[in-house]
């Protein structure tokens, strides 16, 4: 499967994010393959970097294709949440979640019924 315009535009905001995957992984398994190496190194690169990275989802997420967005959504922003449940720290990169972003990881959360801190709801 070729990678879309958009995940080779993430992966050379850093060395550090061009994940190999297996090509037989759908886009959203390639996506949250991508948010685990993006939670790994996220305190190693830079705010432009972080920024860069989630602005170029954030556009997926508005203006992309529904397998594009839903493979952001289902598998980059659900494995970052996840990514928090087991002790990342969010707040590093929540200012830099765009507003279609951040209302997907706060519905997720009412969904699940996890109580949405108040950083995540007043920014």
């Amino acid at each position: 499967m070729s990678m879309p315009e958009w995940w080779r535009n993430v992966v050379t905001v850093s060395d550090a994010l061009d994940v190999t995957v297996d090509d037989d992984l759908s886009l959203v398994f390639r996506a949250a393959w991508l948010a685990d190496a993006f939670v790994g190194v996220a305190s190693e690169l830079t705010q432009d970097q972080r920024q860069r990275v989630l602005r170029i989802l954030e556009g997926v997420l508005r203006e992309g294709s529904e397998d594009d967005a839903a493979a952001v959504a289902t598998g980059f922003l659900d494995a970052l949440l996840n990514a928090w449940d087991n002790g990342f720290d969010l707040g590093l990169v929540w200012d830099d979640l765009g507003p279609e972003s951040q209302s997907y990881c706060l519905a997720w959360n009412q969904i699940w019924g996890i109580e949405s801190p108040e950083w995540m709801v007043s920014s």
